[in-house]
């Protein structure tokens, strides 16, 4: 990952937080605002859309996420009904683009870093039909920290 890759992944990844303008689409259906879905039809939304693409997507890049399921974004969430994001048992990023600068030093955590930055974190936003964030305007919008914690940060 060179260095203009990483100072832009560390951008989007320390100043993303929040949400954007939320919508879904749900199976054969109109558009629905994700933030208006009742649980029954978030449930359905990520079971028969969300999961099984990015499942896809995880498996193409590591075949360990061959087992993928819902603890593997929501961790407790998923066995207590809760589905809470970002969950605690998701790894944390770093909390500042310094500290992110030395995190991706690792090369596995500069490769996760790209595959997140490149593959991830577009298809989710794209998913759920929500803006992405920007850091050059300070956007809302999806961002690493609807599924990450950040260390020092709100979550």
């Amino acid at each position: 990952m060179g260095r203009k890759h990483m100072a832009m992944a560390a951008l989007w990844f320390v100043a993303a937080c929040g949400g954007g303008s939320e919508s879904a689409l749900t199976p054969g259906s109109e558009p629905t605002a994700y933030a208006d879905m009742n649980f029954a039809q978030r449930y359905a939304f990520m079971n028969d859309v969300v999961m099984p693409q990015m499942k896809e997507t995880f498996v193409a890049f590591d075949a360990k996420f061959a087992s993928m399921s819902c603890a593997t974004c929501h961790g407790n969430g998923a066995a207590d009904g809760s589905f809470v994001t970002p969950s605690p048992q998701v790894a944390a990023l770093p909390g500042s683009e310094e500290a992110f600068l030395e995190y991706v030093k690792d090369p596995e955590h500069a490769r996760w870093s790209q595959f997140m930055l490149d593959e991830v974190w577009p298809k989710m936003a794209g998913l759920l039909q929500v803006d992405m964030f920007d850091p050059t305007t300070h956007a809302a919008g999806f961002s690493c920290s609807n599924c990450h914690t950040v260390e020092g940060g709100p979550h």
